[in-house]
């Protein structure tokens, strides 16, 4: 089989591998239930202009992702799997880009070794199912990438220039200006020092993949500022400036956070990674030069107040590069023993964590299965240390890992803010019945996702109304416990989701009996009647 084919029949297979489990994995709070959550709003209201979460007009991130998502569910039903499906084509087609921009810099083999890296990374593999925006922007920033290697190291085609402006929009559309940081920066700063960067693009292909990016990145905008005056402010000030130069939205983590996040979510590769740059005299100019594509987003998400772990997620295919470049240039022989052992003991924790972890102990029997499966795995990965097959057998072991963990994550749903078994029940309880629920001093956009219809919040501060004429929000947004009041009173019986201290307060302050529906932890479930309504059939 020749190497294309063999990419082609990875792609095939990996895309499947992602597929499972995805319906079984629960949203978890708060980012998968809030963007799979504007992605139901989209779904049923027919609106997808201007993205609501739990009614209320939420601007945070432009519309693209969520496009994706509420696609997913157009065509598979309102659920996990729906909405993870086109996550995990944009996965793939970010491999497959990623391919194509690493036979670039090296030979076939390498450059599916490159593929392989970045697709077996912790980071990126566990990014592939999660329900965000992070692995849509990997996408289109591989893509991208990809139109501005052909021109600087391939094909000089006219195709590029507005491909690339494409791409760009594209990724615009996703996350806004964080796009640049891993295209046209990192583009900049190698034009100071690399002639190849300073010819890359004409005076004339540089308006044409300026104006395709116009075309496909701001349409969107103009739209929803012309319908809501305050955005153009919100969009610039707050989603921009204060993301990366205050700590409003209280992210802020040490200088050295993201060396760690890179140090521990590249795994099992970043030793290779490291190698790699100790021996920088060993690498050629034009992998240096990529080099840039890692170090400039990485110096400025170092910089910035705002610090989540997937915010470098787009710059782990020029990494799995520079790995796979590094691999085949710089003697490695005892990394590849030391990694064989830490996923030796890998797989030894994947048996052991049945007896330990308590949640786990009702399925330790498949656990203890997929470890001697992966101790196979072990023997083979063990015998191929000094062969070229190495990254092959070591990323089929971080597959199968990865089954044997997401697999395990179906039955802790419950132990992992899932609240899915939580609306089951409550749908159970009342036997048909439509009764409203109300999140009483907590905010969880899942159980709107399950219950498939909007779920009143109350007394919670940090929703952003801006956008919004309160008079719209009265059965959505409660703001003080007079609005509780009349929400339960006009009802007689309701559903409260809250903590169980909170839970007592809500029985003092509104007079109401209670019964437990679905019990744990932090956010439990109660049937609440007002004492003085009569009882209503269930």
């Amino acid at each position: 089989m020749d190497v294309r084919s063999r990419v082609v029949l990875f792609s095939v297979v990996y895309f499947l591998l992602l597929l499972f489990p995805g319906s079984a994995l629960h949203l978890r709070e708060t980012t998968e239930a809030r963007y799979g959550e504007i992605a139901r709003e989209m779904v049923v209201t027919g609106n997808w202009v201007e993205p609501h979460l739990n009614g209320i007009k939420h601007f945070h991130k432009p519309p693209l992702a969520m496009w994706g998502m509420a696609a997913g569910m157009e065509l598979f039903g309102i659920n996990g799997f729906g909405v993870r499906f086109f996550g995990i084509v944009a996965a793939v087609a970010a491999l497959v880009a990623l391919y194509g921009t690493a036979r670039l810099f090296l030979d076939d083999e390498d450059a599916v070794n490159a593929s392989l890296i970045c697709a077996t990374s912790l980071l990126f593999l566990s990014s592939s199912r999660l329900v965000s925006t992070d692995i849509y922007l990997a996408c289109f920033t591989s893509l991208a990438q990809l139109m501005l290697f052909r021109q600087l190291h391939g094909v000089r085609s006219p195709w590029n220039a507005p491909l690339y402006g494409v791409f760009l929009g594209l990724g615009f559309m996703v996350k806004g200006p964080i796009i640049f940081l891993f295209t046209l920066l990192p583009f900049l700063v190698a034009k100071t020092f690399d002639r190849e960067h300073r010819r890359v693009f004409s005076w004339r292909e540089t308006a044409i993949a300026t104006g395709a990016f116009m075309a496909v990145g701001l349409p969107w905008y103009v739209i929803v500022c012309a319908k809501n005056p305050q955005l153009l402010d919100y969009f610039v000030r707050v989603q921009t400036v204060d993301r990366v130069a205050t700590n409003r939205f209280g992210r802020n983590k040490p200088f050295w956070y993201f060396f760690f996040i890179f140090a521990t979510t590249f795994l099992p590769y970043t030793l290779f990674f490291v190698r790699g740059v100790m021996g920088w005299n060993e690498l050629g100019r034009r992998i240096r030069i990529l080099f840039v594509y890692i170090v400039v987003p990485l110096t400025v998400f170092t910089l910035a107040k705002s610090k989540l772990s997937a915010y470098i997620l787009p710059f782990y295919g020029t990494a799995s590069i520079f790995t796979a470049y590094a691999l085949a240039r710089v003697d490695m022989a005892r990394l590849r023993a030391v990694t064989t052992v830490l996923l030796t003991m890998a797989a030894v924790a994947v048996g052991v964590a049945g007896f330990v972890y308590q949640p786990a102990a009702s399925f330790r029997g498949q656990l203890v299965l997929y470890s001697a499966a992966l101790l196979v795995l072990c023997v083979f990965l063990r015998k191929s240390c000094i062969s070229s097959n190495f990254v092959r057998n070591t990323a089929i072991f971080a597959l199968c890992f990865s089954l044997a963990v997401y697999s395990a994550i179906t039955y802790l749903g419950p132990y992992q803010k899932g609240y899915r078994e939580m609306v089951t029940a409550i749908n159970r309880f009342e036997s048909g019945e439509k009764h409203d629920v109300l999140m009483y001093r907590a905010f969880l956009p899942s159980l709107s996702f399950y219950r498939n219809r909007l779920v009143a919040i109350s007394l919670v501060g940090d929703r952003d109304l801006r956008f919004e004429e309160n008079e719209d929000l009265q059965n959505v947004y409660l703001s003080s416990e007079a609005d509780v009041e009349r929400f339960l009173a006009e009802r007689g019986e309701i559903f409260v989701v809250t903590s169980p201290a909170h839970m007592e307060t809500f029985k003092r302050n509104h007079h109401c009996f209670a019964t437990p529906v679905f019990v744990q932890s932090k956010h439990s479930a109660y049937f609440c009647r007002k004492a003085s309504a009569p009882l209503l059939s269930r």
